[in-house]
């Protein structure tokens, strides 16, 4: 799994595994927060959530080819 570098709105680089993202949520300062299993606070970072869950996306694992398991 990749982890993806986000900056928190203090600044500081957090690195973000995106299995664990349950659901992401707007700002009305125009941020996003993201709301972890496991985690009472959400992790607030700038940018629309669209952009944000491009970002996590983009991150997810390809999964294997089946073709490729059958030679195997």
């Amino acid at each position: 799994m990749a982890f993806v570098e986000l900056k928190e709105i203090s600044g500081e680089t957090v690195l973000v595994n995106p299995i664990a993202v349950a659901f992401l949520r707007a700002t009305a300062d125009g941020g996003t927060e993201l709301h972890f299993t496991g985690r009472a606070e959400p992790l607030r970072v700038p940018g629309a959530p669209s952009d944000v869950a491009r970002s996590l996306e983009n991150a997810a694992p390809t999964p294997p080819d089946p073709t490729l398991s059958l030679l195997a």
